[in-house]
């Protein structure tokens, strides 16, 4: 792992040899990052060849996981693709180079402004309707400025994995897993001694496929946790390391959800979400006019809520005392005879994955849940909430069962 003047060095050399000049960063200032990641803004040096007076650097240190490899190779991805586009559809910063073999990024500098974590946490109701508006006017502009450009964002992916052995695969089967984590949190719910009624679990086995694969696809980081959301001179999305194009009413009924990849103690409330939906309409209106249908909305967004609630089931099972990542679930990587990474399923681990998820749904009954478990629980019985007042507000017999189903799940983990 490098030092913090090491990787002045490597940002230093890098700017050096885009652009031109001797670079020179000072004035440190340690940002905070993911687990293990550094990220640090640095102070320019004036010179005639990078008008930026400061910059971030972002360090992923290289790790054995070939998981932490692709997800790398994936933010570099997703930096070139959304430098490329206009200021207007940009969602996030600039990245000015990076250097491939040190994991290290090095991106234009989105101010001092405040997470939209911390902003929810801190605000009174008429202030969290005003950033949910804002939320979802800039969510749009992402998605609409981005439909149809997938082929642009396949194409640097392809070259950027060609010349890595085993990259391509790898990126398939993270891919895979994240797919895949709909149905895993379905199985977990029924270990856990819950009824799934046939209805919930047919749309659970359709909408995972239309996840990756849905009709109205755009960019999206895909991990809209508000933590990684600043709002400064404009709302800005970090963290691209699951980015890709995926359908858009996920990255929706994700917000809608409460974020389920973020442990926060204040749901989205009703009145929140009606401000939050229309003004993501307004944007995306033009690209998908399927969607100003009231019912076609309902509908898809109760789907994608029933594939978050199972996802975030998956997602924040237990290992030991601390919520587990995504690298992992009942199996692990090997390296195959022709050198190459390979996803194993291990059967032992699937139940013991399984098992473990499952307790942490254990009925209320139990008095022994720790600290760890209780904020879990709370967590993914935001998204079931979410999901039964939403599901509650159509007007068919399937919408009914999903409501009463998401409410007997969401009272369970009180």
């Amino acid at each position: 792992m490098l030092d913090q003047q090491q990787i002045i060095a490597v940002a230093e050399a890098v700017l050096t040899q885009r652009y031109g000049g001797q670079q020179h960063l000072t004035e440190p200032e340690e940002l905070s990052g993911a687990s293990g990641t550094v990220v640090l803004r640095l102070r320019v040096a004036n010179n005639p060849f990078l008008s930026y007076r400061s910059v971030v650097v972002k360090y992923s240190p290289q790790t054995d996981d070939p998981i932490d490899d692709a997800a790398f190779l994936r933010e570099v991805v997703a930096y070139q693709f959304t430098t490329s586009l206009s200021e207007e559809a940009r969602p996030g910063p600039v990245m000015l180079g990076y250097d491939l073999e040190q994991h290290a990024i090095i991106l234009t500098d989105s101010g001092d402004g405040d997470t939209l974590a911390t902003l929810l946490e801190n605000s009174d109701e008429e202030q969290r309707i005003r950033l949910l508006r804002n939320l979802g006017t800039s969510l749009g502009k992402m998605h609409a400025g981005t439909a149809g450009a997938e082929l642009s964002f396949n194409t640097l992916l392809a070259r950027m994995v060609r010349a890595r052995d085993g990259a391509r695969e790898i990126q398939a089967m993270r891919e895979s897993m994240l797919e895949n984590r709909i149905l895993d949190g379905l199985e977990i719910v029924r270990r856990a001694g819950i009824d799934v009624p046939a209805d919930v679990a047919d749309i659970a086995g359709t909408v995972q496929v239309h996840m990756l694969h849905g009709e109205s696809r755009a960019f999206t980081p895909f991990d809209l946790s508000p933590d990684n959301i600043i709002f400064a001179d404009r709302t800005q999305f970090l963290d691209y390391e699951w980015a890709g194009f995926r359908d858009v009413i996920f990255d929706v009924a994700g917000v809608i959800a409460g974020f389920p990849q973020y442990i926060s103690a204040r749901p989205i409330s009703e009145a929140e979400t009606k401000v939050f939906l229309e003004a993501w309409i307004a944007e995306v209106a033009g690209v998908w006019p399927a969607l100003q249908n009231t019912e076609t909305l309902h509908s898809r967004i109760t789907a994608a809520l029933v594939g978050w609630a199972f996802f975030s089931v998956s997602l924040l099972y237990l290992d030991g005392e601390e919520p587990r990542g995504t690298t992992r679930y009942g199996g692990g990587w090997i390296m195959a005879d022709n050198g190459n990474y390979e996803l194993v399923q291990d059967p032992e681990a699937l139940e013991e994955d399984v098992e473990r998820g499952a307790s942490v749904l254990r009925s209320p009954a139990h008095t022994d849940f720790t600290a760890v478990e209780k904020a879990i629980r709370r967590d993914i019985g935001d998204a079931f909430s979410a999901l039964a007042w939403y599901a509650a507000a159509g007007d068919t017999p399937r919408n009914a069962v999903i409501a009463d189903f998401a409410s007997h799940v969401a009272e369970r983990l009180k």
